[in-house]
């Protein structure tokens, strides 16, 4: 599950307030493919490497110090797992988008308790644990337009993100920059 959160500080910590469900993908509703859509011109074609810093671009759809958080156990009645959507990066060719997530641990094993009347706060020993996931877009962007539905694969046994070389080393690349530390023993 996805959903906006505005992030403010209380006693000097951060917290986390729900504001309203989200949605990554789809072409009309999904966070990705609007902020996207926000940056593209004409002259924007697939083959096409493209980055969106969510701090920094959420905030125009959603107002000051929104934040989109993803619950990665969405289905226990007890664990809660938040995290927040930092980056994503994309590769559009060919009809179909690879991304790469980059996410942040705001509360990584905690309890469904610790939501509280749609507030949390992160628990700070989670907050520099970085992960990276890997999706796929069905859609692509030509002449500056989003095309194709930008929906998430059905779930099957196969439907992970295929990365070509080229986009993988834009993925590497990405990572190497933003968090080297990561990288720092491959």
């Amino acid at each position: 599950m996805y959903f906006i959160y505005r992030v403010s500080s209380r006693s000097g910590q951060a917290e986390y307030v729900h504001v309203q469900e989200a949605h990554i993908f789809g072409c009309n509703k999904g966070v990705v493919p609007n902020l996207l859509r926000r940056r593209l011109s004409k002259d924007m074609s697939e083959p096409l490497f493209w980055h969106i810093d969510l701090i920094a671009d959420l905030p125009t759809l959603y107002g000051p110090e929104a934040r989109l958080v993803i619950d990665l156990k969405p289905n226990s009645n007890s664990e809660l797992a938040l995290f927040e959507l930092l980056d994503v990066w994309g590769h559009s060719e060919s009809e179909w988008t690879p991304a790469m997530f980059r996410l942040r641990g705001l509360i990584v094993e905690g309890q469904k308790s610790e939501l509280k009347e749609g507030r949390f706060t992160p628990h700070d020993e989670d907050l520099h644990k970085t992960i990276y996931s890997f999706v796929y877009f069905a859609g692509t962007i030509k002449q500056g337009s989003i095309e194709g539905t930008w929906t998430a694969p059905r779930a099957s046994p196969t439907n992970s993100a295929l990365l070509w070389p080229e986009t993988l080393r834009y993925f590497v690349r990405s990572i190497r920059t933003v968090t080297p530390e990561v990288l720092r023993d491959a």
